[in-house]
């Protein structure tokens, strides 16, 4: 039962997760720099960085590399998949 929660809540944070890319960015994509600074990210996800693998494994979104870094990739762009 533990799983189902867990995995419906992975699910709720990838919808909401193209909401913010598109409320930050547009609707190609955003930079992770600029999607890990705002307020309302910070706020919402338990863990952003693997919201975003998550996401990417789904193919919901796609960036390069296996995994972002802040500061190192914040230039990285994040898009969705349609």
């Amino acid at each position: 039962m533990a799983s189902d929660d867990h995995q419906k809540r992975v699910d709720e944070e990838i919808e909401r997760l193209v909401i913010d890319i598109r409320r930050i960015g547009t609707n190609d994509g955003v930079k992770f720099g600029e999607l890990f600074d705002d307020d309302e990210v910070q706020q919402y996800y338990e863990a952003l960085v693997g919201t975003l693998k998550s996401a990417k494994k789904r193919g919901v979104i796609d960036f390069k590399g296996q995994m972002l870094l802040k500061g190192v990739h914040d230039q990285v762009v994040i898009s969705i998949k349609n």
